[in-house]
């Protein structure tokens, strides 16, 4: 094998690792030969996108839906050949340094989702002839700083349920003090539970998040409960007023509302235990926020090459 190794990685610029719109990236395409070969060209791309993918049954038929949405692409030609093949490459190792700067415009996140994802990377090919390709690519950490305009995202949200029975009924009152929330909080959660009935309730709370994918005039939800926690049970004829405190796991990715074909959100639910009875539940509305203290240390700084 003419070529025993190629790769492509970069510099990292803070400890997280993540590049935002407008900061630079610094990395290498790295090739190995282990005898003369001959090169048309050599490139490195750099390109975000978004794309999901799934399928579904209508009738007897699965039916495949799919959707892109690029954000950018960039190209740097490394080295260029003569075309004849007469661009020799020597035995040995050779790199070649480049530098992109990401585009200064609203992008979202790096995401992986259920039937979708958000993808930004750098691909290197090698051509050294019209059948024989070399590619080496890495995947970069995007991260937005973009200040999401979200009416009522600093307001107190509430919602009720009122359950009702031949015996009596059941209300479910809940309060959070925003709807708006940076990862790693806790979430304190009043909630307010009448039981005029003759059935003993108990509540459930729940953090769940909600992805979205969009393609062909079509949309494919995927829920997931992250947090699942039982509270204690409410005797028939009795009024209870508790405080719940949930707290956001910290690695929890921020939500995603910026992208025309995937979206990520987030809900509080609660609901109520009650035997024989459909469970009533309320559901809030949350938005997991980018913490901008973290942001702003994330000052660009030379650390270890990424891969």
């Amino acid at each position: 094998m003419a070529v025993k190794h190629f790769s492509v990685d970069y510099k990292t610029i803070n400890e997280h690792g993540t590049f935002s719109a407008g900061d630079t990236i610094t990395g290498r395409v790295t090739l190995e030969a282990s005898k003369e070969t001959s090169l048309q060209s050599l490139f490195i791309k750099a390109k975000g996108k978004a794309e999901v993918k799934w399928t579904e049954n209508e009738g007897q038929n699965p039916v495949a839906y799919s959707g892109k949405k690029k954000y950018f692409s960039l190209q740097i030609l490394l080295q260029e050949g003569k075309g004849d093949g007469s661009e020799i490459i020597s035995p040995g190792r050779h790199v070649y340094p480049f530098t992109f700067q990401i585009p200064a415009k609203e992008m979202p996140s790096s995401y992986m989702g259920k039937w979708g994802k958000i993808t930004y990377y750098l691909k290197a090919k090698l051509i050294r002839t019209l059948w024989l390709i070399d590619r080496a690519k890495t995947e970069f950490t995007y991260l937005s700083k973009t200040n999401m305009i979200i009416p009522g995202l600093r307001e107190p949200q509430h919602g009720s349920k009122i359950l009702f029975f031949a015996s009596g009924d059941i209300s479910l009152d809940i309060h959070i003090e925003t709807m708006g929330y940076l990862s790693g909080e806790a979430i304190k959660i009043l909630v307010e539970i009448h039981n005029n009935s003759t059935r003993t309730v108990t509540p459930n709370f729940y953090l769940c998040e909600e992805q979205s994918f969009f393609a062909k005039h079509k949309r494919n939800i995927y829920t997931n409960d992250i947090i699942k926690e039982r509270g204690d049970p409410v005797t028939a004829s009795t009024r209870q007023t508790v405080t719940k405190v949930l707290t956001i796991p910290p690695q929890l990715p921020v939500s995603l509302l910026d992208c025309s074909i995937l979206k990520l959100e987030y809900r509080l639910k609660v609901t109520l235990d009650v035997p024989t009875a459909k469970d009533p539940e309320v559901k809030l509305p949350l938005v997991i926020l980018l913490d901008k203290s973290i942001a702003a240390e994330e000052r660009q700084q030379e650390y270890s090459w990424s891969k």
